[in-house]
């Protein structure tokens, strides 16, 4: 099948491309990669994103564009969340996109990647009229939308996430989440799932289940006991350990421990006992953005 364009995620902790087939109305269609770069690693205090990511971000798009070569390079669009928006150096990041790739770095608000991360999100819905409620657990923020078919409702987005907030306890950044989650979403309506998706919530899947399959965890409903388990355990392990864990991404075992809390220090917040797994995200709503990508591109 052709490839009508190369969508990609320019994330705090991880650089994420889809070699776009179609949309449907369950996800995008084609090949996924993702690389952790850890944009957000070692930024000053500022935000200014260090030499160092700006290198490893430089590596990860080198073969992206291979990939996109190979896939006869179609239309580029590339999106830049957190990170990016909040670093003084935006400019010297849209310079490495820009390079690798010859396309321009679109920079979105917290409030538009929550409201493309929720357009994805409720494909993973098996009533797709019905109202839910989201969260996407990311390196530099985490975005909650309340919302319906129509869109979403109730948008905000937190300076929480699992590279901002490295190095605290997994109760102070549980406390934290539960806090600043609490306060900002006290006006959001209480009805309809939590739909969780992005790095965090699909590795607690994969450690819950002791492996990591995107059929098998897509839609899963995951209890707060199963992650309060598996937090218990990977906190009780050095790295080196934790890493070899099943179902462990080792790129993701130095910030799971983090995202973890942070997710139920925010479930305790939105008072939910599960969240349904979604393989489609952020991804996904750029991709059926017809601001971003054009539906020429897509049918």
């Amino acid at each position: 099948m052709t490839v009508r364009a190369a969508v990609l995620d320019v994330g705090s902790n991880s650089v994420r491309l889809l070699l776009l087939e179609r949309m449907t109305l369950h996800g995008a269609l084609g090949e996924r990669r993702a690389t952790v770069t850890g944009l957000r690693k070692g930024a000053q205090a500022d935000g200014t994103v260090a030499q160092d990511a700006l290198d490893r971000l430089d590596a990860c798009l080198a073969g992206y564009a291979e990939a996109i070569a190979d896939a006869g390079w179609p239309p580029v669009v590339a999106v830049g969340t957190a990170a990016v928006r909040e670093a003084p150096n935006r400019e010297e990041i849209a310079a490495v996109v820009h390079r690798r790739l010859n396309t321009d770095l679109v920079v979105v608000t917290g409030e538009q990647e929550a409201a493309l991360a929720y357009r994805g999100a409720r494909m993973a819905l098996a009533d797709p009229d019905g109202p839910c409620r989201m969260i996407d657990i990311g390196g530099a923020s985490t975005e909650i939308v309340a919302g319906d078919a129509s869109g979403p409702r109730h948008v905000v987005s937190l300076p929480l996430g699992v590279v901002r907030n490295a190095g605290d306890t997994v109760a102070g950044a549980r406390a934290e989440a539960r806090a600043r989650v609490d306060e900002a979403t006290a006006a959001f309506p209480v009805d309809g799932p939590l739909i969780g998706l992005a790095g965090t919530v699909t590795q607690a899947a994969a450690l819950c289940n002791g492996r990591y399959d995107p059929d098998e965890i897509h839609r899963q409903r995951l209890g707060r006991d199963s992650i309060e388990r598996v937090l218990a355990e990977a906190a009780g392990l050095d790295l080196r350990a934790r890493r070899v864990m099943p179902g462990m991404h080792p790129d993701r075992a130095d910030v799971i421990v983090n995202g973890m809390a942070i997710l139920l220090g925010a479930m305790s917040a939105l008072a939910v006992d599960e969240v349904i797994v979604s393989e489609r995200d952020l991804l996904d709503g750029i991709a059926g953005d017809t601001a971003l990508v054009p539906a020429t591109l897509t049918e």
